[in-house]
């Protein structure tokens, strides 16, 4: 047999779709199951004309906009364009974290344990793990938008039509897949999965970053970030397959020069040289948590920066939200000045509340993934150089927990301080903004949430690692409930079920001091359930 760059290619792509089952069928049942369900439920809550009219100014307005984008929605709208308005952006951002965790893992992840080495011991070409890692991608997202036109077929909104189906099927795939050949890539350009998982979320953050401010400010712009593409679809308007064919053809660029540096670069090592460390390991490295912080240090400080500046890009909009009251005259003479700003006011503080549980759900991420590292150490076998030391469980233990917690909170105050100092300077009328008092309240309100989602993660590394995955679920689905809540009109049963629906809305309202305590006093409680779990059970390894 003749080996090319490619041979293996095929075996590789079958092996990986069979490595990643499990996890390929939990994204594909949780997005075309959430695709297909909001559809019908769509037909339901936005079946009338008087239904879809009381919606309509909503989506229009500033902030909305900023959440979702600005559509269009034509005259006469229907039940399909309010569903394509609301749903579009929000389902290519979760198909963009699904196709960056996929990217990664099956790359440069690989490469880190040694398995690449291993297969390429084989009659492996150089390019086939690459290129068997863009082939599941190409499978997954390419089912996944079928999956997609057919449920919007099946749930037949008002409005909808079969190209319009498929223009969001096939465009959000489209989206997905982009992003995962800028994964790939960006995994040949890295030294290791962390720095490459990092750079990915920069790019992604930088381009909703991108969108949002041009969506509000500048529409025209918006062609220049790839998540605003997904707006230009305009499935139920006028169809464009468009942004399509760019993602397409970008997508392409990608992994041609994803693959093009797979072939000149060392096996093991980044396309982009690390810096050279010390021979020697200073003082202050003689401690678990010192090792932690000279490991994870990049990413914590990537993190905090992308949320500052995230909260401050969500902040820059803060005086375009009360525009519909500020440029109306006759509002300001029938009810004055004072009344417009008061109301201007109360607009800027509701806006805040639901900014308050994004920064929030976004700083629990860090938190939970330094949390779970742990475990991933732990079965690494990495952790048994530091348990033949006289190292107790608990000091170990408290050293990726007590940073984790930290993080977070440094995080949400970051971001959250961000938007506040950032929206209140971008104000015309200083007392319209949000006060002192209202900050503080937020921070609050959300801290116990915070820490309630973070203990469930030491929860399940002390008694079972191997569900962690619940973790993830259960933060993703209060958010899911509160950001598009009220949207989908869900009962509040169902925005209670997380922590996040527990509590009234802050800086909304005030901190309900009790709930405060006995959410905090049940976080305490499941980490020290936690900690004494991971103290009595055995170490694991895979």
């Amino acid at each position: 047999m003749t080996l090319t760059t490619r041979t293996g290619t095929g075996r590789l792509t079958r092996l990986g779709l069979r490595r990643d089952r499990f996890r390929l069928l939990i994204w594909v049942l949780v997005l075309a199951g959430l695709m297909a369900a909001v559809a019908v439920k769509f037909v339901d809550i936005y079946g009338t004309k008087a239904e879809i009219a009381g919606i309509v100014a909503t989506l229009k307005s500033p902030a909305i906009v900023a959440m979702f984008g600005p559509f269009q929605l034509g005259k006469n709208a229907t039940t399909a364009q309010i569903f394509a308005n609301e749903m579009l952006l929000f389902m290519a951002l979760i198909q963009v974290v699904m196709n960056l965790g996929l990217a990664v893992h099956a790359t440069r992840y690989e490469e880190d344990q040694g398995l690449t080495e291993l297969l390429r011991a084989h009659a492996i070409g150089p390019q086939a793990p690459l290129l068997a890692a863009a082939s599941e991608l190409t499978l997954v997202n390419l089912g996944i938008g079928v999956l997609y036109a057919l449920g919007l077929n099946f749930a037949n909104m008002p409005g909808a039509t079969t190209q319009g189906n498929w223009v969001i099927g096939l465009g959000l795939a489209a989206t997905g897949w982009l992003f995962g050949m800028l994964a790939l890539l960006l995994a040949q350009l890295a030294d290791h999965a962390a720095s490459a998982t990092g750079m990915a979320y920069t790019l992604f953050g930088l381009s909703y970053l991108a969108r949002m401010i041009t969506d509000v400010q500048q529409p025209r712009l918006t062609w220049w970030s790839p998540l605003g593409w997904v707006e230009k679809l305009a499935p139920y308007h006028q169809p464009n397959w468009m942004p399509v064919l760019l993602s397409g053809l970008t997508g392409l660029v990608c992994i041609s020069l994803a693959l093009w540096v797979a072939q000149h670069r060392d096996l093991g090592s980044g396309a982009i040289a690390t810096r050279p460390r010390r021979r020697t390991a200073s003082a202050w490295l003689r401690g678990p948590l010192s090792l932690l912080w000279r490991r994870q240090h990049n990413v914590f400080l990537g993190w905090f920066l992308g949320v500052v500046v995230l909260g401050a890009a969500y902040g820059t909009v803060f005086n375009t939200i009360g525009d519909i009251l500020k440029t109306n005259p006759t509002m300001q003479q029938v009810f004055g000045k004072a009344v417009v700003h008061s109301a201007n006011h109360s607009l800027l503080v509701n806006f805040s509340a639901l900014l308050a549980i994004i920064l929030a759900a976004v700083a629990v991420i860090p938190g939970l993934q330094l949390i779970f590292k742990l475990y991933g150490d732990e079965t690494h076998g990495w952790l048994e150089a530091l348990y033949a030391r006289p190292l107790s469980r608990t000091r170990l233990f408290l050293s990726y927990v007590g940073p984790a917690s930290l993080l977070s909170t440094l995080i949400f105050l970051g971001g959250w301080g961000g938007m506040v100092l950032t929206g209140n300077a971008s104000l015309t009328h200083a007392s319209d903004g949000i006060t002192a008092f209202e900050f503080w309240q937020g921070f609050w309100g959300q801290l116990p949430v915070i820490g309630l989602f973070l203990a469930l993660g030491i929860l399940l590394i002390g008694i079972w690692p191997q569900g962690r995955t619940l973790a993830w679920l259960y933060l993703a689905y209060g958010f899911v409930s509160q950001y598009l809540g009220n949207l989908l009109q869900l009962p509040k049963w169902a925005k209670q079920l997380s922590p996040f629906g527990w509590a009234p809305s802050v800086p909304v309202h005030h901190v309900a001091w009790g709930t405060f305590g006995w959410e905090l006093g049940l976080a305490v409680l499941l980490g020290l359930i936690g900690w004494w779990g991971y103290t009595h059970r055995d170490l694991q390894q895979h």
